[in-house]
């Protein structure tokens, strides 16, 4: 199946999360085909119906957490891009775990507008997210 437009999957159980994600991705861009889920299990579901390029997804949710959606979407399929949504006072242990099974990057919640679309639109053109978000390296740098 070809896709016309790249699409945009946001897996998080916080609906204004959710929603402020969705507005400001179609606000930003017209070209952005933005699907949402409300846990994992949802979130599961949505990745097998539309195939997305690109998941936000949060760790911490009812039904499926975020790792275990992680795991099995990467698992399956090594080019969906993965970029986990967390909350500040998450631990630096579970965004290593993170980069580690497989996600491009984290973001940091609560972000603003610049943040998420500079991160989606590294991740969807350049396969990689820039600057403080890019932990791949710094991880793999640390051990």
């Amino acid at each position: 199946m070809s896709k016309k437009f790249p699409i945009v999957l946001i897996i998080d159980d916080a609906q204004k999360f959710r929603e402020f994600c969705e507005f400001v991705i179609k606000r930003t861009t017209k070209w952005i085909r933005v699907y949402v889920a409300k846990d994992g299990l949802e979130g599961l579901k949505m990745y097998e119906q539309y195939e997305p390029d690109l998941i936000l997804l949060d760790l911490n949710m009812p039904k499926v957490d975020g790792f275990d959606v992680l795991k099995y979407i990467i698992k399956k399929d090594k080019n969906t891009k993965i970029i986990v949504t967390t909350s500040y006072d998450d631990s630096q242990e579970n965004i290593n775990r993170v980069i580690k099974l497989g996600a491009i990057s984290f973001l940091a919640k609560p972000m603003n507008h610049i943040i998420l679309m500079k991160t989606v639109s590294d991740a969807l053109y350049n396969g990689k997210t820039t600057g403080l978000n890019n932990v791949k390296s710094t991880v793999s740098n640390l051990h």
